[in-house]
């Protein structure tokens, strides 16, 4: 049963994704592909279209998701996957983009972490608390690697960057640089986790049987692959404890102070 904290939360995400412009590319192949074009930054501005995108990943695209993507004009790719991700699902980029790919993986792939997602994910009694906890700890640990996020940062400032970052999935590394993104632009923090919490529709649409070569049981991959607001929240808190505050974080880690963050608003901000 849904408490009443859980329907007010739910009522609030609804209300500020209806409030988004921000579209879903349609690519039946990775169905996390959208861009951040059109969301409302406070009540002035909004993203401007065709100028940054976040996505899962993309291998062996069909024709028609090709023709979409190379529609997109995007020129630069910020990939935070490990070489393990890598090899068994490579960048499909349609080569009509010339684009420039930027690796930026965030961590390396601790087999004991992942060891323990296995054990979880694949114990009889599978309890959903157990995986919502190694996740919040996965989400710490993004922080911990805070530093490898600067090819992504970097790419974000360089004046005609048009810009797509993505994992695997689009949801954890990928969804946390979203948030310090929306976050620089100067979004609150219902849009932000709006826009975080939207990997959740691309999970009735995930090809299952892509899981199953990294030995996911396919009737967890739904849970697996949904995102939760604690997730987001514990990088967020993380942060705040390790540096004060997530602007300090971006001014010692990525030399982003209020110059820089006037001239990132500056590219992708327009007037409502």
């Amino acid at each position: 049963m849904k408490t009443l904290k859980t329907l007010i939360l739910s009522a609030t995400l609804l209300t500020s994704l209806e409030a988004m412009a921000q579209k879903n590319l349609g690519l039946e192949s990775s169905p996390n592909f959208r861009e951040l074009g059109g969301i409302s930054v406070g009540n002035e501005y909004r993203i401007k279209e065709d100028m940054i995108y976040r996505s899962g990943s993309f291998s062996n695209l069909p024709d028609s998701d090709k023709e979409k993507f190379a529609e997109t004009g995007i020129n630069t790719v910020v990939d935070f996957r490990s070489e393990f991700e890598i090899k068994r699902e490579p960048d499909d980029i349609p080569a009509s983009l010339e684009a420039n790919y930027v690796g930026s993986q965030i961590g390396e792939m601790d087999q004991k972490a992942m060891g323990q997602f296995m054990k979880v994910l694949n114990n009889d009694d599978f309890r959903t608390e157990s995986l919502d906890s190694l996740m919040v700890e996965a989400n710490k640990g993004f922080v911990t690697n805070i530093s490898d996020y600067m090819p992504f940062f970097e790419s974000l400032r360089r004046p005609d960057a048009v810009v797509l970052f993505h994992c695997s999935a689009g949801k954890d590394r990928t969804g946390l640089a979203s948030s310090l993104f929306l976050h620089i632009l100067g979004a609150d923090w219902d849009t932000i986790l709006a826009d975080y919490m939207r990997s959740n529709e691309a999970v009735q649409k995930l090809d299952e049987d892509k899981l199953s070569m990294y030995g996911i049981p396919k009737d967890r991959a739904q849970y697996l692959m949904g995102v939760r607001p604690e997730y987001l929240e514990a990088a967020w808190t993380e942060i705040q404890r390790e540096f004060g505050s997530v602007d300090a974080m971006l001014e010692k880690e990525f030399g982003i102070g209020e110059k820089e963050k006037a001239e990132i608003k500056a590219k992708y901000l327009t007037k409502i």
